[in-house]
């Protein structure tokens, strides 16, 4: 099983990659909006930042509906026939929009930006790769064995599936919601300390 999650991520990490570059591509199409136009890339956003007051309660509330419901979101299309594309959707738009923030930030900010991006995504990352990665492996896998393995034997396998799979979704739902723990409650102070040392 272990292998089969490797061989699907690995996949995926292609896709994660060309969608980098296809963000990398889009931001620099449009430098010259970025340029003119992003209040991301304005000093006065970014001391607004840096002396923020955030609720952390509400803000990890509010990252827990969008994390987990994304996922869960994820993990349902992958028991229909739709999974594989979802799955390869999601994995092409994170990498589009990784791309994308960190041509943005480098167009603004120049070093400083890629600075800005990696306090914006520590610690959190930390817990949000890795897992987002098996919930992708996992939806691909479950899709799979559905639609195209026939690797179900009769009401016996599907049941060990689902007994199976609901497992590992519970499992990683867990650490995505220890994830927005990060994003919440720490996430804002390592921000707000970088932007008070740049």
């Amino acid at each position: 099983m272990q292998v089969t999650f490797l061989k699907l991520a690995n996949k995926q990490l292609i896709i994660f990659l060309i969608g980098i570059c296809g963000g990398i591509v889009l931001a620099n199409l449009g430098k010259s909006e970025l340029l003119s136009g992003s209040a991301l890339l304005e000093e006065d956003a970014l001391m607004q930042v840096r002396y923020a007051v955030i609720d952390s309660g509400a803000l990890f509330f509010y990252l827990l509906r969008q994390r987990l419901g994304e996922a869960g979101f994820l993990l349902l299309l992958s028991t229909t026939f739709l999974g594989l594309a979802a799955v390869w959707f999601y994995a092409f738009s994170y990498g589009v929009s990784l791309g994308f923030l960190l041509t943005t930030l480098l167009i603004g900010h120049g070093p400083k930006g890629i600075l800005l991006m990696l306090a914006g995504l520590f610690p959190q990352m930390l817990v949000y790769v890795p897992v987002w990665a098996l919930v992708l492996a996992l939806a691909e896998r479950t899709c799979r064995r559905l639609y195209y393995l026939n690797g179900n034997s009769g009401l016996a396998g599907l049941k060990r599936m689902w007994i199976h799979l609901t497992a590992q979704a519970g499992l990683l739902l867990f650490l995505l919601a220890v994830g927005c723990g990060l994003e919440a409650y720490v996430n804002p102070y390592l921000v707000r300390m970088v932007l008070r040392l740049l």
